[in-house]
């Protein structure tokens, strides 16, 4: 029986506003994402990111993400939460999220999209 063993094929370091820090080769980066039910009252923030063909041959590839601290130079967000959405092999959108609620006494809604700087890998069965 043949094992197959998992690869890191890809990875990046992207700013708030979408540039690529650092990445494999032939990854680009949109800061914008397609409009669609994303909680928050900051609307449709995110990044998209699309990938260099035949770098996966499917949409089961494994997405790792972190975020930046959002608090360092920006509003007072204790928590930020970083998460994906619409994998394909083409590539995938990312959405980041801060959380006002341990720090200030907010009444509503304190989860809010952001812009913060993020990175990625991704791993595949190869």
């Amino acid at each position: 029986m043949c094992q197959r063993i998992p690869q890191m094929i890809a990875m990046g370091k992207i700013a708030a506003n979408g540039k690529i820090l650092r990445a494999t080769p032939g990854i680009c980066i949109k800061p914008e994402i397609i409009p669609g039910n994303i909680y928050g009252l900051g609307g449709d923030v995110g990044y998209t990111v699309k990938l260099p063909e035949r770098l996966v041959c499917d949409a089961n590839y494994i997405i790792q993400l972190t975020a930046e601290n959002f608090g360092e130079d920006g509003p007072d967000y204790t928590i930020t939460t970083i998460a994906y959405r619409n994998q394909t092999k083409n590539g995938f959108e990312v959405i980041v999220w801060g959380d006002r609620a341990q720090t200030m006494n907010v009444v509503g809604q304190t989860i809010v999209p952001v812009k913060c700087n993020w990175s990625f890998v991704l791993y595949d069965m190869l």
